[in-house]
């Protein structure tokens, strides 16, 4: 909606977070603010990931591969659970690391908009305290303010068409 009202931001070139300053490509927007310039907003948004996605695979170096998929086919049809990485998965270490005792803030471009995870650490493997902020609600914030009072004037227009 914030690119469709005309302001050209977006998360992944004013952050320049993973490897999205590699690839050439367009913020996209529009200066109309209805649904249209929405829907154009989204359709440029699509070519310009597949612009992204064909530079990607550009980059891929070439040189021998493996097909899993034929391997896959070709394995003797067995229940999976008497394999061997089935047996012991409940025994397998999972990977710690010791958060520093800091407080850190990330955001990265969503769906539907910005996902930011705030964690303070304390020289433990876990945090100490942590917060993901979806970015699925965070417009209903305003809700409250936008709704002060409206019972009474829907209770008084429905008064006055009963009439």
């Amino acid at each position: 909606m914030l690119r469709a009202s005309g302001i050209q931001w977006d998360l992944r070139k004013v952050e320049n977070y993973e490897c999205y300053g590699e690839f050439d490509w367009d913020v996209q927007w529009q200066k109309e603010g209805d649904s249209l310039a929405r829907y154009l907003v989204r359709i440029g948004e699509m070519v310009e990931s597949i612009k992204i996605f064909q530079q990607a695979l550009e980059g891929i170096p070439g040189g021998p591969y493996e097909n899993l998929e034929i391997r896959y086919f070709d394995r003797e049809r067995e229940p999976e659970w008497n394999d061997f990485e089935y047996r012991f998965i409940s025994k397998k270490p999972s990977p710690t690391f010791k958060l520093p005792k800091q407080e850190l803030y990330v955001r990265v471009e969503a769906s539907k908009g910005e996902l930011g995870i705030f964690l303070i650490g304390d020289q433990n493997g876990f945090p100490w305290r942590w917060k993901i902020r979806p970015p699925d609600f965070i417009n209903l914030q305003i809700l409250p303010q936008l709704v002060k009072r409206m019972k009474k004037r829907i209770c008084i227009s429905l008064d006055s068409k009963m009439k």
